[in-house]
C-alpha cells in the first residue's frame, strides 16, 4: 500500500509539471560564457511586451520582443525574453516557455537552455540581465486570433512563485498574447514571360524592343509586410524566354549604389543585389539561387533541400558545388562606389540558361524547354544598403517573414506565347476526329474515348482513372 502511495505522489508530481522537460545541464565552458557575455545587457531593455513579473523575489521577468508582429500560422515566430536576476535562487532551476492558443489550445512545450543553450540559469549572477532569442514555429492552420506565451522558471515537480505581475493560477507568468494574421486565400502571384524570336541585347539597359514590349511585374514590396517600399528603393522586373534561355531584367533605384564584394560567390545578399529564386518543378524543396551585384559580380547555389547550401549537405559526399551558366550584365546610371554624389539607380539584365534551373538535380521533372502554359515557382528580392542606415529589402511575393526562402511564398511564372497569351489546357478531341491509331493507342493505355453526340460520361459509364 506504501509503494502504491510513492507511485501516485510521484505521477501526480510528474503530472504538475507534465509541460516542462527536464533536460541534464552541463556547465557552460569558457567558449560559451564568452557568447553568453553578448546576451548580457548594460542597461535596461524596453521590450514591445513590458511585464515585470517578480519571481519570488529573485528574478524579474522584464518582457518579451517578438518577430513577426502579426504572428502567422505556419512560420516562425522570434520570441526574445529579458531576464533579470535579483539573488541566485539556488541549484536546479531552469526556465520553461509555454506557447498555446486560448484555454490551453494547440499547446507547444518550447522550453530550452537560455542563450542557445549556452547560459544556464544556474550560471546567472546577481544583477544579471540576460537576452534571450529562441524561435518557435506556430502550426500551419492556427485558427486562432492569438497566440499566447508563458514563462516561468521550475525545478522538480515546483514553479517558482509569482509574487506580482500578470500569471495564472498554475505559476505561469503571462508574457504576451500576440495577435495572429488572419489566414486567408490569398492568391498566389503570377507573371506571364513572352516567348521572344530575337533575344534581347545583353548591355543591362533594358532599352530593345523586345523589354518595352514586355510587361512589368509593379513594384516590390516590403518583404515582412506586403506594404509599398520608399519609392528611393523601388525595384521592377521584366521577363522573357526562348527555346534556350529565361530572361530576366531588374531595374533599381538607388541615390547610391555601391559594392565592395568582388570574388564569385561572396554574400552579396549582405550589401546591394538583385536575387532571384527558382524552383522549376515545384517541388517544394530543390531549387537554385543567383544574385547579382551593382559591379556585376554573381553568386549562385544550387539546394538540394530548404536552405542547405553546396558543400554544407555532408561532408561525406562530393560536394555539391555548382556555377551557373548565366551571363549578366549591369549599367550603372551614375557612379559605383562614389559614395558622396547622388545616383539615380542601376539596371540588371541575366540570360539564364533553361538547363541551369535543374542545379544539380538530374531527376528533376521540370519539361525543357517548356511549352507555352508551362508553370515554374520562383521570387525575386532586392537588396540596398542606404548611406548612414540599416539594409532593406523587397520582394517581388513578399514571404513575410524574416527568410526569403519561403518556398510557399513563391510565386508563379507562367509561360506564355509571343503576344503574351497562355493557351487553354488541351482536351481530348471528339471520337470522329481521331485517327484510327490514335484510337488504339487510347484503348491500349485504358482509356475510352468521348462519346461523339452525347456526354463523354453518364451516370451509366464509370469514369476511368
Amino acid at each position: 500500500m506504501r509503494s502504491f502511495a510513492i507511485r501516485l505522489a510521484m505521477v501526480a508530481a510528474l503530472a504538475s509539471v507534465a509541460a516542462c522537460v527536464e533536460k541534464d545541464e552541463d556547465k557552460p565552458s569558457a567558449d560559451d560564457l564568452a557568447i553568453a557575455k553578448q546576451n548580457i545587457l548594460t542597461t535596461p531593455p524596453s521590450p514591445r511586451y513590458p511585464v515585470n513579473a517578480d519571481l519570488d523575489g529573485k528574478a524579474i521577468f522584464l518582457g518579451l520582443d517578438v518577430d513577426p508582429l502579426p504572428a502567422q500560422g505556419g512560420h516562425d515566430l522570434k520570441l526574445t525574453q529579458y531576464w533579470k536576476l535579483v539573488t541566485p535562487p539556488g541549484d536546479g532551476w531552469r526556465t520553461f516557455t509555454h506557447v498555446e492558443g486560448p484555454n490551453k489550445q494547440n499547446f507547444i512545450n518550447a522550453d530550452h537552455v537560455p542563450v542557445d543553450g549556452k547560459y544556464p540559469v544556474s550560471a546567472w549572477k546577481a544583477g544579471d540581465i540576460v537576452r534571450d532569442v529562441h524561435t518557435v514555429r506556430l502550426p500551419d492552420g492556427w485558427s486562432f486570433p492569438v497566440v499566447e506565451v508563458y514563462v516561468g522558471l521550475w525545478r522538480g515537480a515546483t514553479r517558482m512563485p509569482i509574487k506580482s505581475g500578470p500569471h495564472d493560477n498554475e505559476g505561469r507568468v503571462l508574457a504576451a498574447s500576440i495577435p495572429v494574421r488572419a489566414a486567408t486565400a490569398e492568391p498566389r502571384r503570377r507573371y506571364v514571360a513572352r516567348l521572344v524570336a530575337r533575344p534581347p541585347k545583353l548591355d543591362g539597359k533594358l532599352d530593345d524592343p523586345a523589354w518595352a514590349a514586355a510587361p512589368s511585374t509593379g513594384p516590390f514590396v516590403n518583404t515582412m509586410t506586403g506594404a509599398p517600399v520608399p519609392d528611393a528603393m523601388k525595384t521592377e522586373a521584366k521577363l522573357l524566354w526562348d527555346k534556350k534561355n529565361l530572361y530576366v531584367g531588374f531595374d533599381n533605384t538607388d541615390d547610391d549604389v555601391w559594392t565592395s564584394l568582388d570574388k564569385r560567390d561572396d554574400k552579396l545578399w549582405t550589401q546591394e543585389a538583385d536575387e532571384l529564386m527558382i524552383d522549376a518543378d515545384g517541388n517544394g524543396r530543390t531549387y537554385i539561387e543567383l544574385q547579382v551585384a551593382p559591379n556585376g559580380n554573381i553568386f549562385d547555389t544550387y539546394l538540394p533541400e530548404r536552405r542547405r547550401y553546396e558543400d554544407t549537405v555532408d561532408p561525406k559526399l562530393k560536394p555539391y558545388s555548382w556555377n551557373s551558366k548565366m551571363v549578366a550584365k549591369v549599367h550603372v546610371d551614375g557612379t559605383l562606389n562614389k559614395r558622396d554624389d547622388t545616383d539615380k539607380g542601376w539596371t540588371t539584365e541575366l540570360a539564364i540558361p533553361l538547363e541551369d534551373v535543374k542545379g544539380l538535380d538530374d531527376k528533376s521533372a521540370v519539361r525543357l524547354p517548356p511549352e507555352p502554359g508551362d508553370v515554374w515557382r520562383f521570387n525575386m528580392y532586392r537588396m540596398d544598403v542606404p548611406k548612414g542606415r540599416p539594409q532593406q529589402a523587397a520582394a517581388w511575393s513578399p514571404p513575410l517573414v524574416g527568410d526569403f526562402h519561403a518556398l510557399d511564398r513563391f510565386g508563379e511564372l507562367v509561360f506564355g506565347d509571343a503576344d503574351g497569351k497562355v493557351p487553354p489546357p488541351s482536351v481530348p478531341a471528339p471520337a470522329a476526329m481521331l485517327t484510327k491509331g490514335a484510337l488504339t493507342k487510347l484503348a491500349k493505355a485504358g482509356h475510352a474515348p468521348p462519346i461523339s453526340g452525347g456526354p463523354a460520361l453518364s451516370s451509366h459509364t464509370p469514369e476511368k482513372k
